[in-house]
C-alpha cells in the first residue's frame, strides 16, 4: 500500500459533517467490523479527522484501515465516499487493487449497465425503424412527384383545351364578322356603281340634247328632263355605317371575359384534404376533395409524423387559429353508415391506439353509427331525418363549432369550447360489410366575379 493512503482516508472523512464523524466513531467503537478489533472509546474521544486516520492506520495498518473505512461508510449510507477510496486505489494501481473491489457495488454497476444496454438496444431499434421509414419516405416522394406531375399536366391540359376552344370560337366570330362586313361594303359599292352608270347616261343624254336644233330639242326635252329630275332627286351615295369590324367587341376585356367564362370548368373547394395525413386504407380523389375507406391497404405509405397510422382519419391541408375568419364547409355524406366530421387539434395523437373522437383527445366531431348520431361525449342526438349533406361552421375566436343539415339549415349540434391551438378540418369514415361505401365529398364553393367601380 502506498504512502498516499492516509491522504485518501482523510479526504474521504472530510466529506463527513461533524455529526457524521461522530457516527463514524460510534461504528468503530460499537459496531461489528468483521474480523477486525473494535477501537476503544478513549482512543477516539474528541478525535479530529486527522487523528482518526492516524489512529486507524496505527491500529490496523493502511490497507486494513482502508477496508474498515469503506465498510463503515457503506453502513452509514455514504457509498459514494466509500467508492472514492476504491476509485482512487484503482487509479493508482489498478492491477494491485483489483482484488479489493467491492463485488456488491460492481454487481449494482453491472445491473445498471445492463439496463442501459437494453435502453441502447431500444434506441438502436428506433433508429433502424426511423431509418427504414425515412427510406420509405424517399421512395414515396418519388411516387408523389410522378403522380402530382401527372395531375398538374392534366389540370393544365383541361385549361389549355378550354382556352384553345375559346380562342377558336373568338377567331371564328372574327372571321364571320369580316365576311359579313365585307358583303355589306360590296353591296353598297354595287349600288354606287349602278348610280354612277345612271348618272353618266343621263349626263350624256343632256349633252346630246343641248347640241340638237330647236325642233329636235323640244321633241326629246320632256323625257330627258324626267330622267334628270329622277337622278337629282335620288339621295347621294353614302358609305355603309357599321361596316367596319367591331374590334372593341373582340378585344375589349378579352382576358377577363375568358377568365369569367372559366367558371364553367373551374371549381373551388373550401377544404383540400391532405394526403400526407391519410392512412393507406383511405383513398382520396384526384382533386383531394373526396375520401373513401377501402378497408384494405392501397399504396404503401410511409409512417411520417403527420399521418394517422391506425385509424381511418384524414385532415384538411390548411388549419385555422386565432384571428381566422369564420369558416364553413359542406360535406356530402349520403348514405354512408359510419363517419365523423369536425375539427382536430394540430397536436392530436396520430400514431397512438387510444384515440377517441372526443374533445378530451383533441377532436370535436359529429358522429354517425348506423342510424344513430352523437357528439364526441356519447350524447345521442335526435334528428328528424337523415342528412345527406352536413354543413360544418367554425368560429374559432368564439370557440364554437356547429353542424347543420344543409337541406333546410336545421341546427344539429354546437360545441362551445376555448381552442388553444390550430385546428384542422377532420373526416373519419369506415367501410361496413354489405353497406354502401360511397365517397364522402367536400362540396365546392360558389364562385362569383365581382367588378368594383373605380373610387
Amino acid at each position: 500500500m502506498t504512502t498516499c493512503v492516509p491522504e485518501r482516508l482523510l479526504k474521504a472523512l472530510s466529506g463527513l459533517k461533524a455529526d457524521e464523524l461522530d457516527n463514524f466513531h460510534w461504528h468503530l467503537i460499537h459496531n461489528k467490523l468483521g474480523n477486525f478489533e473494535k477501537m476503544s472509546t478513549a482512543s477516539l474521544e474528541n478525535a479530529s479527522r486527522q487523528d482518526t486516520v492516524t489512529k486507524m492506520v496505527h491500529k490496523y495498518t493502511e490497507e486494513k484501515a482502508m477496508e474498515i473505512t469503506q465498510m463503515v461508510l457503506k453502513k452509514m449510507g455514504r457509498r459514494e465516499l466509500a467508492q472514492t477510496l476504491v476509485n482512487n486505489a484503482l487509479e493508482e494501481d489498478p492491477v494491485k487493487n483489483r482484488n479489493t473491489v467491492d463485488e456488491g457495488h460492481v454487481s449494482e454497476l453491472k445491473a445498471k449497465l445492463k439496463s442501459d444496454l437494453e435502453l441502447l438496444q431500444i434506441k438502436l431499434d428506433k433508429c433502424e425503424n426511423t431509418s427504414e421509414s425515412s427510406n420509405r419516405m424517399t421512395q414515396h416522394i418519388k411516387y408523389q412527384l410522378v403522380t402530382t406531375e401527372r395531375r398538374i399536366q392534366e389540370e393544365f391540359e383541361v385549361l389549355g383545351t378550354f382556352l384553345r376552344k375559346k380562342k377558336e370560337a373568338r377567331l371564328a366570330a372574327l372571321y364571320k364578322e369580316e365576311e359579313e362586313k365585307g358583303t355589306i361594303i360590296e353591296r353598297n359599292n354595287e349600288n354606287i356603281i349602278d348610280q354612277v352608270s345612271s348618272l353618266e347616261n343621263i349626263i350624256q343624254a343632256v349633252e346630246e340634247d343641248l347640241q340638237k336644233d330647236p325642233k329636235a330639242f323640244l321633241a326629246s326635252y320632256k323625257d330627258t328632263q324626267i330622267g334628270v329630275t329622277t337622278q337629282i332627286e335620288l339621295p347621294d351615295p353614302q358609305l355603309a355605317s357599321g361596316a367596319l369590324i367591331d374590334v372593341a367587341k373582340h378585344l375589349g376585356n378579352l382576358q377577363f371575359q375568358v377568365w369569367e367564362q372559366m367558371r364553367e370548368i373551374v371549381k373551388h373547394s373550401p377544404v383540400i384534404l391532405d394526403p400526407n395525413t391519410a392512412p393507406s386504407t383511405m383513398r382520396l380523389s384526384d382533386d383531394l376533395t373526396g375520401v373513401q375507406h377501402t378497408a384494405i391497404e392501397q399504396d404503401q405509405v410511409p409512417d411520417n409524423p403527420e399521418r394517422f397510422l391506425i385509424y381511418a382519419k384524414v385532415l384538411g391541408s390548411v388549419g385555422f387559429e386565432k384571428g381566422s375568419q369564420k369558416q364553413s364547409w359542406e360535406v356530402v355524406v349520403g348514405d354512408q353508415p359510419e363517419w365523423n366530421l369536425g375539427v382536430a387539434e394540430e397536436s392530436v395523437n396520430r400514431h397512438g391506439e387510444d384515440l377517441l373522437a372526443s374533445p378530451d383527445y383533441g377532436l370535436w366531431a359529429l358522429q354517425k353509427r348506423g342510424s344513430k348520431y352523437s357528439d364526441g361525449r356519447s350524447k345521442r342526438l335526435l334528428l328528424k331525418r337523415k342528412p345527406q349533406r352536413i354543413r360544418v361552421q367554425l368560429d374559432y375566436d368564439r370557440g364554437e363549432l356547429s353542424f347543420y343539415d344543409s337541406k333546410d339549415n336545421t341546427h344539429i349540434y354546437t360545441y362551445k369550447n376555448t381552442f388553444t391551438q390550430r385546428v384542422y378540418p377532420y373526416i373519419s369514415v369506415w367501410k361496413i360489410k354489405d353497406a354502401s361505401n360511397n365517397e364522402i365529398q367536400i362540396c365546392p364553393s360558389e364562385v362569383s366575379v365581382k367588378v368594383e367601380p373605380c373610387q
